[in-house]
Parts: structure tokens; C-alpha cells; sequence
């Protein structure tokens, strides 16, 4: 029932050709759970802060999600036809949104595509495949799925790992789709400011970027995406010791052995790793009473009922 997810995580180039190291934080065996488990925020927020590299601007960044962004729902099957179910997840998310502190334009669009993933792009655009709503049992799995990806992009982790690998000195020389001086002068102020990026810088941007969200993040970035989980589910209300869970479902779901990852899903050992440091900090979180988007929720699963296997055929999915 789940040999299918083989082809699935090995398909680096199903969206169709479409990260700096934190040495600081470094976290191994034993201590990595105990440091992780005390103050999984700060070390997440400390993460964040040692980042300050200052190659790209607020305004290249929003740029480069925007640009990115239509040629990534294209290349992996298209936004889904069903325009309440996008209503619907778009409204869930809309309170999970505005604990961002980043001033972006919070997207989110279901992808007509059966693989149980999701990914997140530079600038705050989220895409959630169909295939990941059939899997969501509850409204907090969803929001896990939702905070995680979100975290990626808060946090500049697209950013951070480009830098990292030396790529994002070559893309940015391509250059920016108008000029600064343009830029200036009708805004003011780069703060939330969207810089388009040209088409070759764009062309040179998304194979990196889709073999990333693909492929996961370095344990680092995937450990304070988990963490950010917490951060929103303490504003919004969600049960922490819930935010596990989903990243359960896809561990039963992998075949033992399968070394491959996505955004959400590493390799066995180490996304069981990730899900005792999440329910470690999480049981030091108080309890939450649920989040909201009950009615949201009931519309996405009316149309997706929560399945506790994976098709052997994909394709026969609707």
C-alpha cells in the first residue's frame, strides 16, 4: 500500500524542473533533545538572528516568491479546480498568517497533485498538494503542516541555504526586473516593497529552489520550522502536543529503509528524531483548546475524506 511513495520521493523533478550553516546551533545526540526540549524558540529565534547577511534585500526576497510562485503551481499539476475547497484552506490559514512578523502577502494554494506534501517559497507563498489534505485527520494537523512550511519562510531558511551553497551570489547577478532607483522613488521604502527579479535570474532561481523544497531543508532549518510550529500554536491556540502528530502519519506511511525527504518528511531516523524533540517542547507548552477553523476544516474534508493508507496508484486518486 505504500510502495508508491518510492517514485514519489525520488521524484526531485516532479514540479517539473521547477542553505548558511548555523554552526552555533549545531545539535547532536543526547543534548540535541535536552537544549531542544528546554527552549526550542530561542534557539529558533537565536537561528534566526545569525543570519545577516545582507545580499538580498526584503524587497528581492518578496520578489522572488512572487516571481517563482505562478511557474511552481504550474509545474506541479496546477492549482486544484475546486474553488471552495481553496476558499476554505485559504481562510484556515488566514489566523496562522497573521502571526507572521515578516511583511509579506501571505499566500496559500492547493496543488492538484496526490503526493502528501507541501512547500514553502521566499515572500510567504505556501503550496499544500491534495494529496496532504487527504492525510490531515484534524484542524491541528493541518495547522501543523500550515505553521511548518510557514516557518521555512519566515525565517528566510530558502534564503539562508541558497547563500549557504554559494548559488545566491550568481543568481542575483542577473539582476532585477526594473531598477532600484524606480523602486525608490514610487515607494519610499523598501519594507515590503516587492523588487521583481528578471527572467533570467528567475530561470536561474527555481531548479535550486525546487530541488530544496523537494528535497528538505538541512536538520537545522527543519528543527526550527518544527519549533516555529509551537510559536504559533501558542498564539493561536492549538494543542502543542498535538503537533506531532501529522509527522507520525507520513513516518507510518515511508517504507523502512527509504532515505529520500521532502519538505516535511526526512529520513526515518531522523524524522523520528524531530518528532521527540517536537513532543519534548511541546509538553512544557500549555495545553491548547483548538484554534478555530472548525467550519473550514469540515468544507476541506467533505471533499477529502482523511485516508489512513496510501494508494498504491497515485494516478487513481481523483
Amino acid at each position: 500500500m505504500i510502495d508508491s511513495w518510492n517514485p514519489i520521493l525520488r521524484r526531485r523533478g516532479f514540479l517539473a524542473g521547477a542553505g548558511t550553516s548555523l554552526a552555533a546551533l549545531a545539535l547532536s545526540g543526547c543534548q540535541t533533545l535536552q537544549n531542544y526540549a528546554n527552549d526550542p524558540l530561542s534557539a529558533m529565534n537565536t537561528a534566526n538572528e545569525l543570519f545577516t547577511s545582507k545580499k538580498i534585500s526584503p524587497g528581492e526576497e518578496l520578489g522572488m516568491g512572487d516571481g517563482l510562485y505562478p511557474r511552481l503551481i504550474a509545474a506541479s499539476g496546477g492549482s486544484y479546480s475546486n474553488a471552495r475547497v481553496q476558499s476554505a484552506v485559504r481562510r484556515f490559514a488566514e489566523p496562522i498568517f497573521r502571526t507572521s512578523k515578516r511583511q509579506f502577502r501571505w499566500e496559500i494554494t492547493v496543488l492538484d497533485d496526490n503526493t502528501p506534501n507541501a512547500w514553502s517559497l521566499p515572500g510567504g507563498k505556501l503550496g499544500i498538494n491534495k494529496g496532504m489534505l487527504r492525510y490531515v485527520a484534524t484542524e491541528t494537523e493541518l495547522a501543523a503542516v500550515i505553521s511548518h512550511e510557514m516557518g521555512h519562510a519566515e525565517l528566510s531558511h530558502q534564503i539562508q541555504e541558497l547563500d549557504d551553497k554559494g548559488r545566491l551570489d550568481k543568481i542575483l547577478s542577473f539582476g532585477k526586473g526594473v531598477a532600484q532607483t524606480e523602486i525608490s522613488a514610487s515607494a519610499g521604502s523598501l519594507s515590503g516593497v516587492v523588487e521583481p527579479l528578471s527572467k533570467a535570474a528567475l530561470d536561474e532561481l527555481q531548479g535550486p529552489i525546487t530541488d530544496l523544497i523537494t528535497s528538505g531543508y538541512s536538520r537545522d532549518h527543519e528543527r526550527q520550522a518544527d519549533a516555529y510550529i509551537l510559536a504559533v500554536f501558542r498564539t493561536t491556540g492549538y494543542d502543542p502536543r498535538q503537533a506531532s502528530a501529522v509527522f507520525k502519519t507520513l513516518d507510518s506511511l515511508v517504507p523502512p529503509g527509504e532515505d529520500k525527504t521532502t519538505s516535511l518528511f526526512s529520513s526515518h531516523p531522523d524524522t523520528r528524531e524531530r518528532i521527540e524533540l517536537l513532543d519534548a517542547a511541546a509538553a512544557k507548552q500549555p495545553a491548547g483548546g483548538g484554534g478555530g477553523g472548525g467550519a473550514e476544516f469540515e468544507q476541506i474534508k467533505a471533499v477529502f475524506p482523511t485516508r489512513r493508507y496510501y494508494l498504491r496508484n497515485p494516478a487513481e486518486a481523483s
